[in-house]
């Protein structure tokens, strides 16, 4: 008996060699079907990301720059985001969201018959209407640390606390001294703009100021805090913190005294504010934004950016002149400045 032989018939073996060829053929199709349908995906994932709407970042023209800086330091949680400068009292653009930063911030409570608004409660609640503080530039009367610290009775032309140094070419140094010199009460100033003018014209007589001291400038009164001799300076923290670090090593800084008699005080500063912008529904975009934004170490960024103090009492001060002031501002129970029209010379 013939035994056949256990080669695969010729039409078996076609079959199974065209079975073989048409899997090669599918999968080259599923895999040609599956990049261009990944290609198409990712296509429109770019279209969407890069036409989706940008977070809107309308900040005062002086601080733009630093701002930038800020956002390559500390990412915001909103990724896609535009930084516009802001000049004057320009309006945010129509139909964006975002966020306005400026030191243009609310009106606040304005002080009876002054040229002065007051912010009650600030340093504890960082927010005043809808605005969020971010950072505080607070004025405090700076000294070398050795030179003891002063009292009211620095004010006299008799006193033995040495010299009281103004710019006095500089309007805003000016009208800081006033807003000290006619607070009668804690909050309360005396009114009438005759008595602020009047006030204004005889302040380098009535006080122990350097001679000449309605000609200098910042730049001229800072090298007179360092001689030799007890001298103190209003100003601005942002002044002092624009001096060497060997020199701001040399200082300390105080709050201005105030009359004994006083159970509170308050102080003058500049504000940098936040405040949301944009529809109610774009408004739901920026809630991680706003906690970005109030988060302490994203105010000591920005803090330190601008050379102010963070608003938040758990940010960390640069120096100690900044904590100094930060504790200053925390254990204010208001915060005034200056109207922006104020009728004073």
């Amino acid at each position: 008996m013939k035994h056949h032989s256990a080669k695969l018939p010729e039409r078996a073996k076609k079959w199974k060699n065209a079975s073989k060829g048409l899997t090669r053929r599918g999968l080259k199709r599923i895999l040609f079907i599956g990049s261009a349908a990944l290609g198409f995906a990712l296509l429109v994932s770019l279209v969407v990301y890069f036409t989706r709407p940008k977070l809107l970042w309308y900040i005062d023209e002086e601080y733009s720059a630093a701002w930038n800086r800020i956002l390559r330091q500390i990412p915001p949680p909103f990724a896609r985001y535009e930084v516009v400068s802001r000049s004057g009292d320009g309006i945010f653009p129509k139909g964006r969201f975002g966020y306005i930063i400026s030191t243009s911030g609310p009106s606040g409570e304005r002080a009876e018959g002054a040229p002065v608004e007051i912010y009650r409660d600030l340093p504890r609640s960082r927010a005043y209407k809808d605005w969020i503080v971010l950072a505080v530039d607070p004025w405090m009367v700076f000294r070398k640390h050795q030179d003891p610290e002063p009292d009211r009775s620095f004010l006299d032309n008799s006193n033995e606390r040495g010299i009281i140094l103004i710019a006095g070419s500089n309007e805003d140094a000016v009208r800081a001294w006033l807003y000290q010199l006619l607070q009668e009460r804690p909050g309360i100033f005396l009114q009438g703009d005759i008595l602020w003018k009047e006030k204004a014209a005889s302040l380098v007589r009535d006080y122990p100021f350097q001679s000449g001291a309605l000609t200098y400038s910042w730049i001229q009164v800072w090298p007179m805090v360092f001689r030799s001799g007890l001298a103190s300076l209003y100003a601005p923290l942002s002044q002092a913190r624009a001096q060497t670090p060997f020199r701001m090593g040399l200082l300390d800084a105080t709050r201005f005294p105030e009359p004994e008699n006083w159970d509170r005080y308050g102080m003058q500063a500049t504000l940098l504010w936040a405040r949301p912008q944009g529809s109610e529904k774009q408004r739901k975009k920026l809630d991680e934004t706003e906690k970005w934004l109030k988060n302490p170490r994203t105010q000591t960024v920005i803090a330190n950016a601008i050379t102010w103090i963070p608003a938040h009492p758990s940010g960390t001060p640069y120096n100690t002149i900044s904590w100094q002031s930060q504790t200053a501002w925390l254990r204010s129970s208001y915060i005034w400045q200056g109207v922006n029209d104020a009728q004073v010379p």
